[in-house]
């Protein structure tokens, strides 16, 4: 049954803490990790919003999407966080939430991040950075934007190597297999099982910093 139908009294603020409670549960399932649950309870959210026809650009709904697309990042559903997460963006720049939009583009950058596209991720960072840098006393929320791009940075360093390594690992497997039976035979698994070890330490490493 819909509010409209049976509008309590002051109903636009009954309203906006209906929709706030939906984020704030949400965001309780999301702290415990009950993320399919989340997803139907901030999905539930935006279902009230355009039952109860919520202007197009809310705070209340970007609040959502912002979430909804850290719930679809989480569950490795990148297509629908990238929707959500650009929707959340797009509200907070029509309706001035400066603040907002810069944690936007920081949910952006991590899902391109996690997708080892690097390039973009870095280029979302610089546009929360910026955005960042134009408010006043978020020198923590700046400080976090800048660790998140020299994490961005170190990465593509690794995965550089990680190539490198690969291609060392496909000329070892010619060297050895050319090698059979020779003195050169152990040289070459020796250096075969460096060249692996430095690739497990390298993934490691990208795993280690995802999880941060």
């Amino acid at each position: 049954m819909k509010l409209k139908e049976n509008p309590p009294n002051n109903k636009s603020s009954f309203l906006k803490e209906y929709i706030d409670a939906h984020n704030n549960i949400g965001l309780l399932e999301i702290d415990l990790e009950n993320l399919h649950e989340a997803r139907k309870i901030l999905t539930t959210g935006l279902e009230i919003c355009d039952e109860e026809e919520v202007a197009e650009f809310d705070d209340g709904r970007s609040r959502l999407h912002h979430n909804l697309g850290t719930v679809y990042m989480e569950l490795r559903l990148w297509d629908e966080a990238r929707k959500n997460i650009k929707r959340d963006i797009v509200i907070c720049n029509r309706i001035g939430h400066c603040q907002g939009e810069a944690k936007g583009y920081i949910n952006l950058g991590e899902m391109h991040y996690r997708t080892q596209r690097y390039e973009d991720a870095s280029a979302y960072y610089e546009k929360a950075l910026g955005l960042a840098k134009s408010l006043e006393d978020e020198d923590a929320l700046v400080k976090q934007i800048q660790q998140n791009i020299e994490t961005v940075r170190e990465a593509g360093k690794v995965m550089a190597d990680i190539t490198k390594e690969e291609q060392s690992l496909k000329k070892l497997k010619r060297d050895i297999a050319a090698a059979r039976g020779t003195s050169n035979e152990r040289k070459f698994l020796l250096q075969q099982n460096a060249v692996l070890e430095r690739l497990v330490e390298k993934a490691r490493m990208i795993s280690a910093w995802e999880k941060v």
